[in-house]
């Protein structure tokens, strides 16, 4: 049997009130509930103008026709034409939506099928209508319907497939632009992690990662690459990414943590400076305010570096900061090193007169175990690490002499240098505490004998001190600043800093 004519002036009323109904629900209905709603409200829309266009349209055949206009306008957002139609023309978001989502597609086969069973309360009105005329024409209009319906489904059924073929190669296309950006991005990862990384096969697991995404790029669609490889093969990427992000960041701790451990001795020197010239200042003796102001601000430098980088901040610290910090902290712990060197410079200036005498705070302040008694000199001590060549030295001359060098002096504490140096009549031979070798425990004076310069001994010391890392210095020399045949120190006594 034909399907009845609906009328028009039924079908434009049914059209009007949906589109009543769709903006009513925009406008006082919250999103999560006009969303939905408005989808199923377009799909009736359209069967609406299908069966206003063709009155005697099947219900079944135009729901089905709105339902794959439906499809084909929600898939077509998986491409770029509706974007740069809608960014052009905002309006067009009425007709065509704004993006694609599989749960349009669900409120638009339940409006279909809804507009649907409407029709077929409306049709019994039209099918009196057309009672009269359904007589004559019941033959011709029953085949030419059928002929309708079965053209209309195959159409639609036609247009599904194509819609959902059309679908998956969008789906494969987006797939591989998704992939191929995190291919990108991996490379430079794995470009940017050179010598970065605590253990260097996580990246030669992301260059194969990488390798295994190409291959995967170069596939053809739906031949060589289905639907969900592109995803899988991306998943190994990130992953691979993560591992090589992750220890860069282990690599980075342990390089902060390695640095922080050097600024303690560092910093722990620079106090002890600090305070001695301060001490120094006070007595009139200490060095410009400038210098030690300069390795106070280095200090608090360094402190603050080390307040900010404690290892709860360090987990917490973004991988580029991280990636600085040991570097920072090694720049911080330079500058307290310089500053230190730079204040002791100035602190020598002004404490030690000639310019061959080096200025230290420790001098004569060494801590006794630092310190070794000299065996064959009773009552007499060197530094302790010194003491093996300064007896193989004295048993090498008691081979060639005869006899112990005649050790007269050797470590002399501050009390002891101040003793033998009055600042208001210098004695030349002696200098201030704080600028003689004797306080640092490199330096001995040993008896030349009656001959000085020209004897024996003297000569044979010349020849072989150093071979048991012992010397003259060139102040000491007959020609030098004060000729002292007797003054020999360790060729490690600091002459700088």
């Amino acid at each position: 049997m034909a399907a009845p004519r609906i009328p028009r002036v039924t079908t434009f009323t049914l059209a009007v009130a949906t589109v009543l109904a769709g903006l009513a629900a925009r406008q006082w209905l919250p999103d999560a509930v006009a969303g939905p709603l408005g989808d199923l409200l377009y799909a009736m829309l359209i069967v609406w103008l299908v069966v206003l266009a063709f009155p005697r349209a099947h219900r079944a055949a135009a729901a089905a026709t709105a339902l794959a206009v439906c499809t084909a306008i929600e898939l077509s957002h998986l491409t770029a034409p509706p974007a740069e139609l809608l960014e052009r023309l905002p309006a067009a978001r009425w007709v065509l939506g704004t993006t694609f989502g599989t749960a349009d597609l669900v409120c638009y086969a339940a409006g279909a099928f809804l507009a649907g069973g409407l029709l077929a309360v409306v049709a019994p009105r039209a099918e009196h209508v057309d009672e009269a005329l359904r007589h004559v024409r019941a033959r011709r209009v029953g085949r030419s319907g059928t002929r309708v319906a079965r053209t209309l489904l195959t159409l639609t059924v036609v247009g599904v497939l194509a819609a959902t073929g059309y679908g998956v190669g969008r789906v494969l296309e987006v797939e591989a632009d998704a992939l191929t950006a995190q291919v990108d991005a991996a490379q430079d990862e794995l470009d940017d992690s050179v010598d970065k990384v605590a253990d260097d096969q996580v990246r030669s697991d992301l260059s194969s990662a990488i390798d295994d995404a190409a291959t995967v790029l170069a596939g053809r669609p739906v031949l060589d690459r289905g639907p969900g490889d592109a995803v899988e093969a991306g998943d190994r990427v990130v992953r691979a990414v993560a591992a090589v992000h992750g220890s860069r960041r282990v690599l980075a701790t342990e390089q902060a943590v390695e640095v922080r451990t050097t600024i303690a001795p560092v910093q722990r020197r620079a106090e002890r400076i600090v305070t001695a010239t301060d001490e120094l200042a006070d007595e009139g003796r200490g060095a410009g305010r400038a210098a030690r102001t300069a390795l106070r601000d280095a200090l608090a430098g360094s402190h603050d570096a080390l307040a900010r980088t404690t290892p709860d901040r360090l987990d917490a610290m973004p991988l580029a900061d991280l990636e600085g910090v040991a570097a920072d902290l090694g720049t911080r712990r330079d500058d307290v090193d310089l500053a230190t060197t730079e204040l002791m410079s100035a602190q020598d200036a002004v404490a030690c007169p000639e310019p061959d005498q080096v200025w230290f705070p420790q001098g004569g302040k060494l801590r006794a175990e630092r310190l070794a008694p000299i065996p064959f000199a009773p009552g007499l001590s060197v530094r302790a690490d010194l003491l093996d060549g300064l007896v193989a030295l004295d048993e090498a001359y008691r081979a060639e002499f005869g006899e112990h060098l005649t050790v007269n002096s050797a470590y002399r504490s501050y009390a002891q240098q101040v003793a033998v140096y009055d600042p208001e009549n210098p004695n030349p031979l002696a200098a201030p505490p704080g600028c003689s070798n004797h306080g640092l425990g490199t330096a001995v004076d040993l008896s030349m004998g009656p001959g000085s310069f020209d004897g024996a001994p003297y000569a044979w010391m010349t020849e072989h001190a150093e071979e048991y890392g012992w010397t003259h210095p060139a102040w000491a020399e007959p020609d030098g600043r004060l000729p002292e045949p007797w003054h020999w120190q360790s060729v490690e006594t600091p002459v700088g800093y």
